[in-house]
């Protein structure tokens, strides 16, 4: 991942108990690409003017901070405002005092009854802090902590604790509900909050899991822009949700789709990708014919003035039913992502009545769990994006069972 001028307060001011992963983890925020971060105990830095030169804030602090009534007001407004804070490990042990804190954040530490190795379960797999995991759970050895002020609907959980890998019974667990989120997002103003729990121990920091966590949070923290890294196929229409994205009010466009919108381009592998709709808080494009199917992508984000790059995950196809109607025997299927088509047709551009552009590749379709005859699988004529699949129905199956489309 590339991102351009993101400027990182890295806050370590311990005024209660201080870990000692605290030195490792400044070295290793330090090491990571693309981000300038600034290390420090110094309290003095939050105050508008010293925040202005950051585009976030991130502490791995403890205790009643020595923070005045400007400071707080100062963070708060910096955030607000749009920029980005995050908190790792013992942040939720912080300004127990300052209710906007705790708001800010998301909620306080209430104990950490399990030190042991837990599974953490991959809540939000799409979000750049955990698409690089390959799986849907994965296993560590940390001090797991528990929350209070803390409420599901005001935050998105990326990472929870699975209650199965732990004793419930064991002393001090406050929480009866098995909700053990360890880490989350959420707006906050025109701002961005990103918390993760983990981190306790030198290993934590360490492990090169959590370092793409901790700087895919960071660059989200910073630049906005993508919040969920979607799954690539040649020719497929897909959402980009983030912030940041344009800078002009919501827009649907025409045919022929435009490769620039609201001030934002998108570039997949340097090819532009042609824009559907744009709006500051997502992008629907549709992703050039052609795409290499070989290992990730470079999806690119160009607005505001900046770049952010991300690798993309690619298939060569990503099928999304989007409707249907019966004609006999015969159903008749409307898709996106089925995949590159021949003869080729240019993003964004309407598909031609004659020849057909038929899709590359055979598509599997079932209908109630039975295999269903393809009759025809390509490009819906005058419309950009739109594939339809004509089936016969298998026989003894109703016009309204299920449909899948196996790529």
């Amino acid at each position: 991942m590339q991102a351009q001028d993101s400027r990182i307060l890295f806050v370590t001011h311990s005024a209660g108990f201080r870990h000692g992963s605290i030195e490792t983890a400044r070295r290793v925020l330090a090491g990571m690409q693309g981000l300038q971060v600034t290390a420090t105990e110094d309290l003095s830095f939050i105050r508008a003017p010293r925040l202005a030169g950051f585009d976030a804030v991130f502490f791995f602090t403890s205790g009643e901070l020595a923070l005045d009534a400007e400071q707080k007001r100062d963070l708060i407004e910096f955030v607000r405002a749009g920029k980005g804070f995050g908190g790792v490990h013992s942040a939720t042990d912080t300004l127990y005092l300052w209710e906007d804190y705790g708001e800010l954040i998301g909620g306080y530490f209430d104990g950490h009854p399990w030190t042991e190795p837990v599974t953490v379960r991959v809540d939000a797999p799409a979000h750049v802090t955990n698409f690089h995991l390959a799986a849907s759970s994965f296993r560590i050895l940390e001090e797991i902590y528990q929350f209070r002020a803390w409420d599901r609907s005001k935050v998105r959980v990326v990472l929870s604790l699975d209650p199965d890998s732990v004793d419930l019974s064991r002393p001090g667990v406050n929480r009866t509900d098995r909700d053990f989120a360890l880490a989350w997002t959420r707006q906050f103003g025109a701002g961005r909050v990103y918390y993760n729990a983990l981190g306790h121990f030198d290993e934590t920091w360490l492990d090169p899991r959590f370092q793409r966590m901790i700087q895919g949070a960071l660059v989200w923290l910073a630049q906005g822009k993508i919040a969920d890294i979607p799954v690539l196929a040649p020719g497929a229409l897909i959402d980009i949700p983030g912030s940041g994205l344009a800078n002009a009010p919501a827009v649907e466009h025409a045919a022929p789709w435009p490769t620039e919108s609201g001030g934002s381009q998108v570039t997949v592998n340097g090819a532009a990708a042609a824009i559907f709709r744009a709006a500051p808080q997502r992008l629907t494009v549709q992703i050039p014919y052609g795409l290499r199917l070989t290992g990730p992508a470079n999806l690119a984000i160009q607005s505001a003035g900046s770049t952010l790059v991300w690798p993309a995950p690619v298939q060569a196809a990503a099928p999304v039913l989007v409707g249907r109607q019966a004609a006999g025997d015969v159903l008749v299927l409307y898709a996106t992502g089925l995949g590159e088509v021949s003869p080729p047709v240019a993003a964004g551009t309407p598909a031609p009545a004659e020849p057909l552009s038929r899709t590359v590749s055979a598509h599997r379709v079932t209908v109630g769990g039975v295999s269903a005859e393809v009759l025809f699988s390509g490009l819906v004529p005058g419309i950009p994006a739109l594939y339809q699949i004509n089936i016969r129905r298998p026989e003894g199956t109703a016009a309204d069972a299920p449909v899948e489309i196996v790529q």
